[in-house]
């Protein structure tokens, strides 16, 4: 991202625009994956099961109950774990920057932030069917510095946000072109009201 490290979220001067979260068919393919591996894990437990009963053999009757019950206590955490990253995952728009945050309960905290003063075109990516037909796609985000293109993955309404984040870019644009000005004005008065000037950027 234009910035990268710890970052912390939107500080006291910075106003929130907009935010938004990845679109739900983000998680298709995990809960997909998940209740494959548990029907499998099931189909083995089952066979196991069976195997145990028909040898009689009583020794891993408690074991086989406790391997179950631990199984499927983690499947089940992992399972609705994705589910709940999903609030935790979103995309801030402030007055000033974009954070990405990247965060899951208890393994991730990462945040990566854009200054808007840094972007030099945003556009959209939506191919497929199915991303058009659920209205989903990427932002492309270009940068004016010499780093690769940044994409947003998964954004639901793109074209949506990407107006959006327009808006906000061309009005963090105005304040700098008034700030600025306000610079010139005032560089032709005195200089203690240049610096004091200075001071409230």
């Amino acid at each position: 991202m234009g910035e990268r490290g710890s970052i912390t979220p939107p500080l006291k001067y910075e106003g929130i625009e907009f935010f938004f979260r990845r679109h739900w068919t983000h998680f298709l393919k995990p809960i997909f994956f998940g209740f494959l591996i548990g029907t499998m894990g099931l189909l083995f437990f089952l066979i196991l099961g069976s195997v145990i009963i028909l040898f009689k053999i009583t020794f891993f009757y408690s074991f086989f109950a406790f391997l179950v019950i631990i199984i499927s206590i983690l499947y089940i955490n992992t399972l609705y774990l994705q589910i709940i990253n999903y609030y935790f995952d979103m995309v801030i728009v402030t007055d000033s920057r974009i954070i990405v945050s990247r965060k899951t309960v208890f393994l991730k905290n990462d945040n990566d932030a854009i200054d808007l003063t840094k972007i030099q075109d945003i556009g959209v990516i939506a191919h497929g069917f199915l991303s058009n037909y659920l209205n989903y796609g990427a932002l492309m985000i270009t940068l004016s510095t010499a780093m690769p293109p940044v994409y947003l993955n998964f954004v639901p309404n793109p074209h949506y946000y990407l107006e959006r984040l327009n808006r906000v870019k061309r009005e963090q644009i105005l304040k700098r072109q008034e700030r600025r000005g306000g610079l010139v004005a005032n560089s032709q008065g005195t200089p203690e009201s240049y610096l004091q000037s200075v001071d409230k950027l």
